[in-house]
């Protein structure tokens, strides 16, 4: 967040719970930033994923945007649409521990323009993302 506007509001950008907080908007975001980039390397236009979904091609648009707050239903819909699957991770976190997702043997790293995302072992995943092992020790 923009300090200037955390100042105006009275939000204080230090505080872990806030950092928190903008950490998971920020995975939010990606998630379906990942999800129209999986969209577009199939070749799968805004108007197929309408069809398929039952909605219109400007709802599908207005869903893409970043910024939007979809509820999980629609990412479900949209991801099967474009074949494929988002699963959840549910954990408790605290400002001492750092969660981790799976363990090291079971992750794989994608990248795409910087940002990292966990797969499960077996995924499918879009051919323009680079993908390699994590060899980490337990």
């Amino acid at each position: 967040m923009d300090r200037h506007l955390a100042d105006l509001l009275g939000i204080d950008p230090d505080d872990p719970e806030v950092q928190r907080e903008d950490a998971a908007i920020e995975r939010d975001m990606r998630l379906i930033e990942e999800l129209v980039q999986i969209r577009r390397a199939k070749g799968i236009t805004q108007a197929q994923v309408a069809e398929r979904i039952g909605r219109s091609q400007p709802a599908v648009s207005e869903f893409e945007r970043v910024g939007g707050d979809p509820h999980l239903s629609s990412i479900r819909r949209y991801a099967l649409a474009i074949g494929a699957e988002v699963r959840h991770v549910v954990y408790v976190s605290t400002a001492e521990t750092t969660p981790t997702l799976a363990p090291p043997s079971l992750q794989f790293e994608l990248q795409s323009d910087d940002s990292f995302t966990y797969a499960e072992v077996g995924a499918t995943v879009a051919s323009s993302s680079a993908v390699k092992f994590l060899q980490r020790s337990a």
